[in-house]
């Protein structure tokens, strides 16, 4: 699977880049362990729980939506952006 997120993540000179590159992976590291959880309440069918954290993971997707897109456009800006390495 081809990403279409072609950031250079290992900007080390730009701060801010630094900043909001370590927000998204804070994020996203947040979004795979709720995931797990939300899918271990379905399975475990218990609803109640199951339904509070799904509405904790639909702010976090938009979270997580915000953070992508102040990454692309500091990048964009800034030009901390860089070709992503042929495989």
């Amino acid at each position: 699977m081809k990403s279409t997120l072609h950031l250079c993540i290992t900007m080390s000179s730009c701060p801010e880049y630094e900043r909001l590159a370590a927000a998204v992976d804070q994020i996203l590291k947040d979004l795979a362990e709720k995931t797990t959880l939300h899918l271990e309440l379905f399975r475990s069918k218990q609803h109640r729980k199951f339904m509070r954290l799904d509405k904790e993971l639909e702010l976090l997707v938009g979270e997580k939506e915000r953070a992508i897109g102040s990454l692309r456009q500091h990048a964009k800006e800034h030009q901390c952006q860089q070709p992503e390495k042929a495989a």
